[in-house]
């Protein structure tokens, strides 16, 4: 699924207004890295984790989006070909690579069809539980493409906007594994189905309101 970013027809594209609406409703802000000819770069946070959105245009200034990507920057993080192969083997749209101490976490894709926000969100969930993944992996859960093949990764701006450390400058203290806790944030717990209603908010003859669900009709679940 990876792609060159190498450009292409705008025959299939994504409006770029669109695709960084969808990113700002979705993170709160997608912020302007750089651009070098068509491809345009995108730093964005999610509960504590950087990375960066590449969005490759048909031609530059065209608005129209015929690839994009997704890259984070994983440095001081314990990582050797055991980790890497382990975290490729289970990465849905990605594919991590080690270069020096750094790790990048990159995914591509040419985009199909004309733009749906629910499609894009699908995408965006498969790029976050890759994130996921990854930072699990690098946190004591736990034949790669080099970052030379992802063009955003050489843009200065776009790198230093992608780092995450493992321990940060201001807080020598923290753990790792507080990357994760803080990842999963506010998202941490989903709704589901209840069980004892089936989703109807109601129970008996009578309609009484479910006590298990309050008769919202749903209950929480486990993190994610």
């Amino acid at each position: 699924m990876f792609k060159m970013f190498s450009g292409g027809s705008d025959d299939e594209s994504w409006p770029l207004s669109k695709i960084v609406s969808a990113l700002k409703s979705q993170y709160g802000a997608a912020d302007a890295l750089g651009e070098d000819g068509p491809l345009k770069v995108y730093g964005v946070q999610d509960h504590g984790v950087n990375f960066v959105v590449a969005l490759m245009q048909s031609a530059p200034g065209s608005g129209k989006v015929v690839e994009l990507g997704f890259f984070a920057r994983f440095v001081g993080f314990p990582a050797d070909a055991r980790t890497i192969d382990g975290l490729n083997r289970n990465l849905q749209i990605s594919n991590v690579s080690l270069e020096g101490a750094d790790l990048f976490l990159m995914a591509g894709l040419r985009v199909t069809g004309a733009f749906n926000q629910k499609h894009f969100a699908v995408i965006l969930e498969a790029w976050r539980n890759d994130l996921v993944a990854t930072v699990r992996g690098l946190t004591g859960e736990m034949s790669s493409m080099p970052a030379s093949a992802f063009p955003a990764t050489k843009l200065a701006a776009a790198r230093d906007f992608a780092v995450n450390r493992a321990i940060a400058p201001d807080a020598p203290e923290a753990l790792p594994a507080d990357m994760l806790s803080h990842f999963f944030g506010a998202n941490a717990v989903k709704q589901v189905f209840c069980d004892e209603c089936h989703g109807r908010g109601k129970r008996g003859l009578i309609a009484r309101h479910c006590d298990e669900c309050d008769g919202t009709g749903f209950i929480q679940s486990a993190a994610r």
